[in-house]
């Protein structure tokens, strides 16, 4: 691992994986410094924990973790006017009107939000947390066995915030400001956030998330939950027949999210206009398009890496950009306690994110053994910054075949228009002609409208000379995967060209225009 840092590890423990991320604050930008992310399954939780801290290679003492579900309690609630621990004290004394918990069962903390315009000066909204102490002391024990102490315990609903003010377009002037929801559609359930500017107005959880739509997938095809879950992420030409399949579970989905919109819009007489999704489920292609339609809202996927500096040397960059929406939660959680002033890093970009065409997971180190899947173990990226592999990672990619569409495309109806001139068509030369456009082992092609635009990637600056061998592993997986030609140079290095005159950049010759 590398040695102690100033990066603040977000973990998020969800019912399906467990996802780490490492974020580190550097004057106005902030960078990713660490990622990691494997499967629950049926297998002890602590020692997926201790799996996934392994492989993102950080050592760290400033360590937020979450928790969520039925044991957890989140309420606004107006109260006199107090500071600190005479609120502490009322809160806990007036517990038992606003949970169904006995006061000795619970962990309670409370914080005052900010004021709600025309509200009296003597009162105050308040929002009360209680957890109950089992499901803490639960949570920490998995936490203790991986050999873990975090600094703070959110909740997940919470982190969405954060990591929406901190990762997401910038706000609207007060004037225009309508009310923004964030979804969160994990395995098992689903996590609403409603913010008007930096005010948080409504939280919810609905237990009907990603395993009700698998399921109905499942039921009407005739297919596995395992071989579902590889279709969702990667569905190729079966995509109407999944969508079809799923509607019934996105129309009840949907349904409870609008519910939540009426209640708001009623409550704080405020429109909810943006619907903004994240989670392991939002990776389904064309899912903004359905719930769009159905809630008659604009609905985008949120990108929360748009706004971040990456360092491919330390984490596999197409496993983490196709896992983007999914790691909302964890970066949510280290934007808890990260000491950055600024917001809104993403800009609109952050709206933009697109699903990708393989399905690419963080596995445990060695070969992807799970049931029903064939893993390819793609070259190791180095963890500890100086070459040396005794903590690697590897990204496995798995092979799925979409099964046939159970639809026909009609037959044309008219005739093609002549071709044109075969000269007037001509694609540009490739870039690199030595270069497969297909990356090895995966299901599918990149191509440029895929790719997200707008990103920074930055070489790890604690290296001063970084291994020839990672140089070429890192520059043809750029290649293949964006279409983009890279080389490694230093800033003092002349930029040279044998066709080059002075004051003229070092671009490659175009190709000759056709003659007609």
């Amino acid at each position: 691992m590398f040695g102690s840092t100033k990066a603040v590890i977000g973990l998020d423990v969800g019912s399906y994986a467990v996802k780490a991320v490492a974020l580190q604050s550097n004057r106005d930008r902030i960078t990713l410094q660490g990622y990691a992310q494997a499967k629950i399954d049926n297998q002890d939780v602590g020692e997926v924990i201790k799996r996934v801290i392994s492989q993102l290679g950080l050592k760290s003492k400033r360590i937020v973790t979450a928790v969520s579900g039925r044991s957890v309690i989140v309420r606004q609630v107006d109260t006199p006017k107090l500071q600190d621990a005479e609120l502490k004290q009322h809160i806990t004394y007036e517990a038992d009107k606003y949970i169904p918990f006995g006061t000795e069962e619970v962990i309670i903390d409370c914080q005052p939000m900010p004021a709600k315009p025309g509200a009296p000066d003597n009162t105050q909204q308040v929002m009360l947390v209680a957890v109950r102490k089992g499901f803490v002391q639960e949570h920490l024990a998995s936490l203790r066995s991986a050999g873990l102490m975090p600094e703070v315990i959110d909740v997940d609903v919470f982190a969405l915030a954060n990591a929406y003010e901190l990762l997401g377009p910038p706000m609207a002037p007060e004037a225009e400001r309508k009310a923004t929801a964030i979804i969160d559609i994990g395995a098992t359930k689903t996590n609403i956030a409603i913010m008007l500017a930096d005010r948080l107005l409504f939280t919810r959880e609905i237990y009907l998330a990603g395993n009700e739509i698998s399921d109905a997938i499942a039921r009407t095809l005739n297919y596995q939950p395992d071989e579902v879950d590889a279709m969702k992420l990667a569905p190729g030409e079966a995509l109407e027949s999944i969508v079809d399949a799923a509607m019934p579970a996105f129309e009840d989905l949907a349904n409870e999210i609008r519910l939540s919109f009426d209640y708001v819009e009623g409550q704080f007489d405020s429109e909810v206009s943006n619907v903004v999704l994240s989670g392991g489920t939002s990776q389904l292609p064309t899912v903004g398009n359905i719930l769009g339609n159905i809630l008659s809202r604009p609905v985008f996927v949120f990108d929360p890496l748009a706004g971040l500096d990456l360092v491919p040397s330390r984490y596999d960059i197409h496993g983490l950009d196709a896992n983007s929406p999914g790691l909302t939660v964890a970066l949510g959680l280290a934007a808890h306690v990260l000491d950055h002033q600024q917001r809104s890093l993403g800009g609109q970009q952050s709206h933009n994110w697109q699903p990708r065409s393989r399905a690419v997971e963080l596995g445990s180190i060695g070969v992807d053994n799970r049931a029903g899947a064939t893993g390819e173990t793609m070259a190791p990226a180095d963890n500890d910054g100086g070459g040396n592999s005794a903590h690697e990672t590897y990204a496995t990619v798995d092979h799925y075949a979409p099964p046939v569409p159970q639809y026909r495309e009609p037959e044309p109806q008219y005739e093609p228009p002549e071709a044109a001139p075969v000269a007037a068509l001509m694609p540009p030369p490739p870039l690199d002609d030595d270069l497969d456009p297909v990356i090895a082992g995966s299901s599918g092609t990149y191509r440029p409208d895929q790719n997200r635009s707008g990103l920074l990637v930055v070489l790890d600056d604690e290296e001063d000379d970084i291994p020839s061998d990672r140089i070429d592993r890192q520059t043809a997986a750029i290649k293949r995967g964006t279409g983009v030609q890279v080389r490694q140079t230093s800033f003092d290095e002349p930029i040279t060209n044998a066709t080059q005159k002075p004051g003229q950049l070092d671009l490659p010759d175009l190709p000759d225009l056709p003659r007609r």
